[in-house]
């Protein structure tokens, strides 16, 4: 056979060609994990974004203060022991009658000195506070529905942060193309320049207002890009990346983010009364301030406990069940006089209940603003964007007629730049206004406050 004749050595050295060969083959499925579509950066977004994160552990704490509320309703129960010697009277006949070892001849002036052992179980439950428990607890349930408008409302405006973010980059992106398309345009015609110039049909002045051109188009092109890596940065900050990790962009995100909303204001400002979460959180932040009301009032109320104690003394741990011994009581407490601190408790929970109305309506101001706002936005938006699509026609028809011109001699070359330079802005508004158009259809959908629930319902 052909390779008969090859030493293992050899055989070696092919395998370890081989190896080295795939090892500098690109990992293709590496390189698609790195690729970041809009879905995955919402979802990655949900689930690391630390803004988002923090108001989820808000909703668990605020859960568990709720079951901390109910743990007044139920009785409590606790072992205990003691262990005390002393010789004072007092302390002496209470031990020693509950030892059952009181001796008949005791000198109570001067009983003399003893040793005590108690073990037990007491147990006590509320039975009335004034319904302060009660309203504790009700305070508790508002608070979790709070923090849950929170974490709503934390999502509605991250989630609109990531897809913005996600077309900024895009955006910048190409305008990364557009000054890449620009150098190589205006580097063609010098160097087409360059070679006439050296048959002495071309002015060196052509040739230095090409080479100024171009400078200022690396300039772009060099500023485009660090705009598209600082995009990325801010980018992966929201997404909960740490920081140097890298991926590329999805450039269709089309697919995965169709937001509806109303057509007019009126009507999306109606929505937004019943979605925004921010009203969610005025609506139960008005009610915690009238429970905090309700429950300062309830220091003019009764307190009532009872109260059950179960116990066994010994002066040398040996314990009888026949000597144990137990007390029972139900105590009744009333505050007749606090020098005002109740009174006072109540003026500072009803001005808290004034602040949060009028909160209320400062955000009903500013959700009408938003709303208003989002959608000017986005009908200027549109505007611009049929306005750049004809300037890039318009643009592009002009620098090609221009190019014929100037190479024929009809013009010069400083038509030929402007003409140049008019195309380049150009693209840079027609992207700049795509990109707006989407951004503002975002922001609409945040102003209403149905972004979060939208993605939700879609996926």
């Amino acid at each position: 056979m052909k390779y008969a004749n090859l030493s293992f050595k050899n055989i070696l050295i092919l395998i370890f060609l081989i190896a080295a060969t795939s090892s500098v083959l690109p990992d293709v499925s590496r390189a698609e994990d790195h690729l970041l579509t809009l879905e995955t950066a919402i979802t990655t977004a949900l689930e690391n974004n630390p803004d988002i994160r923090m108001t989820r552990t808000l909703i668990k704490k605020a859960e568990a203060a709720v079951k901390k509320t109910e743990a007044v309703f139920r009785p409590r129960v606790t072992a205990f022991s003691e262990l005390s010697a002393g010789d004072a009277p007092s302390a002496f006949l209470f031990k020693t009658i509950d030892q059952r070892k009181l001796p008949p001849d005791i000198d109570f002036n001067d009983p003399g000195s003893f040793t005590n052992t108690e073990v037990g179980i007491m147990a006590g439950i509320i039975l009335y506070n004034g319904g302060k428990n009660r309203l504790e607890k009700q305070l508790a349930q508002k608070k979790l529905a709070d923090r849950t408008a929170l974490a709503l409302q934390t999502e509605n405006d991250r989630i609109a942060a990531v897809i913005q973010m996600f077309f900024s980059a895009l955006k910048a992106r190409e305008y990364t193309v557009i000054a890449r398309t620009s150098v190589q345009t205006v580097q063609e015609q010098l160097d087409m320049m360059t070679v006439r110039f050296r048959g002495g049909s071309v002015l060196k002045s052509d040739i230095l207002s090409l080479k100024v051109r171009l400078a200022e188009a690396k300039k772009k092109m060099v500023e485009s890009k660090n705009t598209f890596a600082t995009t990325l940065t801010a980018l992966a900050t929201l997404l909960g990346h740490t920081p140097g990790h890298s991926f590329s962009l999805d450039p269709d995100p089309d697919s995965t983010c169709a937001v509806t909303f109303p057509v007019s204001i009126d009507q999306g400002w109606a929505l937004a009364l019943e979605k925004r979460p921010e009203l969610h959180r005025a609506k139960q932040q008005i009610a915690m301030a009238r429970t905090a009301v309700s429950l300062a009032a309830s220091g003019y109320r009764p307190r009532v406990d009872l109260q059950a104690r179960w116990y066994m003394d010994s002066d040398d741990f040996s314990y009888n069940r026949s000597n144990d011994n137990y007390t029972a009581g139900l105590n009744v407490a009333w505050n007749l006089f606090d020098g005002f601190a109740t009174r006072a408790q109540i003026a500072e929970a009803r001005h808290e209940l004034e602040r949060a109305l009028e909160a209320r309506k400062k955000i009903r101001m500013q959700i009408y603003q938003d709303v208003k706002q989002a959608y000017l936005q986005h009908e200027n938006a549109q505007q611009r964007l049929l306005v750049a699509r004809s300037g890039v026609e318009m643009a592009e028809a002009s620098l090609h007629i221009v190019k014929k011109r100037y190479n024929g001699g009809a013009e010069p070359v400083t038509r030929y730049l402007e003409a140049e330079l008019d195309r380049t802005r150009a693209g840079i508004n027609k992207a700049a206004a795509f990109y707006d158009v989407k951004t503002a259809k975002i922001e609409i959908a945040r102003a209403i406050g149905t972004l979060s629930r939208l993605w939700s319902q879609e996926k």
